[in-house]
């Protein structure tokens, strides 16, 4: 560790921040997340702090490529600086973001909820497959999502749902096969719920879920199933007196009578 606190390596640094090219801090850069890597698992927490505090500053105006690289070499790391991984996860690019968004455990559910408030669909999906998604991000991200979230949350068995996110869920899975392939694989859906599912679906969607579903799951689908047929032929459709059908069509086009005085 006598590396990163030399005197040589802060007389560089301090160097490439206030007159070094882009292509220079680059290369610092990446030299400092070397070290960084390669030591992470002997690193102190003062010492991680330290390269915390390097790695931060040397972000700035660095091309995109750049971070997403860092990103991705970050995301899996049981230890992670903090402020870098919160600048990264709030950046501007969903490809920058995403990976720390998606893996980085460091990051506070407060801060995950601002960037969901704040943030697109790239943002949005990166959050909604994290391992674990409390129930009031998911809400968030239910409301300010669109397909490509929704399916990312349905088929994630750590996304905690609130009963009002599960009916959302059921509303958007009637128009998305996705969806709703996603919701009946899920090991906590009420089967309330998956009734629900089942009766809004329709014939064929309803073999799907049939085959998807586990086998604790296939009575309730089979009963939601009955009921929903039953209900179809107690309440038929109206019919149509199609003798009646051209006169009706006849009055509704004919042309208002002027009346002259």
């Amino acid at each position: 560790m006598t590396v990163i606190a030399s005197p040589d390596l802060f007389a560089k640094l301090d160097h490439v921040l206030k007159a070094g090219s882009p292509d220079l801090r680059t290369r610092m850069l990446r030299e400092v997340a070397s070290l960084f890597l390669d030591d992470v698992h002997r690193l102190s927490a003062h010492h991680v702090e330290m390269f915390d505090g390097i790695l931060v500053r040397l972000t700035d105006g660095v091309e995109l490529r750049t971070l997403t690289t860092l990103s991705r070499s970050l995301a899996d790391l049981p230890v992670v600086p903090r402020e870098l991984a919160r600048r990264l996860a709030n950046h501007d690019d969903a490809d920058v973001a995403a990976p720390i968004l998606r893996k980085c455990d460091c990051i506070p559910d407060a801060d995950l909820i601002d960037i969901a408030w704040m943030r697109a669909e790239g943002h949005l999906c990166a959050i909604a497959g994290r391992k674990a998604v409390n129930a009031e991000l998911t809400d968030i991200l239910l409301m300010r999502g669109d397909s490509s979230v929704l399916r990312v949350l349905a088929g994630n068995p750590g996304a905690a749902m609130t009963s009002a996110g599960l009916a959302m869920m059921v509303d958007a899975a009637e128009r998305d096969d996705d969806i709703a392939d996603g919701l009946i694989a899920r090991s906590d859906l009420p089967h309330r719920v998956v009734a629900d599912l089942v009766m809004r679906s329709t014939p064929r969607q309803q073999v799907r879920l049939l085959k998807l579903a586990r086998p604790e799951l296939r009575d309730t689908i089979r009963a939601a199933i009955d009921a929903g047929t039953a209900r179809a032929s107690a309440n038929p459709p109206a019919k149509i007196d199609y003798a009646k059908a051209p006169a009706a069509v006849i009055v509704k086009r004919s042309p208002a009578v002027r009346v002259v005085s």
